[in-house]
């Protein structure tokens, strides 16, 4: 067993693919609820940057390693202290700018509601887009129901604001008994949104965190590794 065993910079290459991973997720579900527009992408594109950085460099550590070469292990530390400070930055940044995003969101999320409403054939993208995050939320509206018949054109609310109902009735029964009933979810969506989004924004971070702190490990046993390296160089030379 080689000394330069005494290292695993595949933890890195699992880091790295988490990053990727949960920016991914991020980013998906961000612009799945924006309205279909692109918001708030910048910081989660960085961090797949950082990921894909991460595993490149832990190769690179991996062959300093299996090398036993110092030099090659200084720059691996090298490289993840500018990676430390480059996710740190990014953190401090997508803390900054989450309510900027979330303010943006709200307005985009409006007015997506109101082409929801158009009967327009252009406009049933929206349609789809709200039937969806009202099925899958469990909301109704911007703000609530109401908000279906607040304003032109009032309509009753969408079928997909009604609680599923797995009786054998056929459709057309199921939507006219939860519309004279009024069985819509009676929370709005705008702020399930939000939480969701918020939610996985600060998962985004707090991955952040955790992987600065192995990084800070991944440093010290490099270090640790190299200055080993090089003591045992000194004394294979002096024997």
């Amino acid at each position: 067993m080689s000394i330069g065993d005494g290292i695993e910079p595949t933890t890195s290459d699992i880091l790295g693919v988490i990053i990727i991973t949960v920016a991914c997720v991020d980013m998906g579900m961000l612009k799945g609820f924006a309205g279909m527009e692109t918001t708030g992408h910048e910081t989660d594109a960085v961090l797949i940057a950082v990921g894909v950085l991460i595993i490149i460099v832990a190769a690179f550590g991996c062959f300093g390693a299996w090398k036993e070469s110092p030099k090659l292990l200084y720059i691996f530390v090298g490289f993840l202290i500018l990676i430390i400070l480059l996710e740190l930055s990014v953190g401090i940044a997508a803390a900054a700018l989450r309510p900027q995003i979330e303010g943006t969101m709200k307005t985009q999320l409006r007015a997506s509601f109101i082409k929801n409403k158009s009967t327009r054939e252009e406009d049933s993208v929206y349609r789809e887009f709200w039937d969806k995050i009202q099925n899958n939320l469990e909301c109704c509206g911007v703000t609530g129901p109401d908000n279906y018949v607040a304003s032109e054109p009032r309509l009753n609310p969408s079928y997909s604001c009604c609680p599923p109902d797995d009786s054998d009735r056929a459709v057309e029964i199921k939507r006219s008994d939860c519309i004279s009933l009024s069985k819509y979810y009676q929370e709005g969506c705008e702020d399930k949104v939000l939480s969701t989004v918020h939610s996985a924004g600060l998962s985004v971070i707090v991955c952040g965190i955790l992987f600065c702190f192995l990084e800070v490990v991944g440093i010290v046993l490099a270090l640790w590794l190299a200055h080993s390296i090089k003591n045992d160089g000194k004394s294979q030379e002096t024997a």
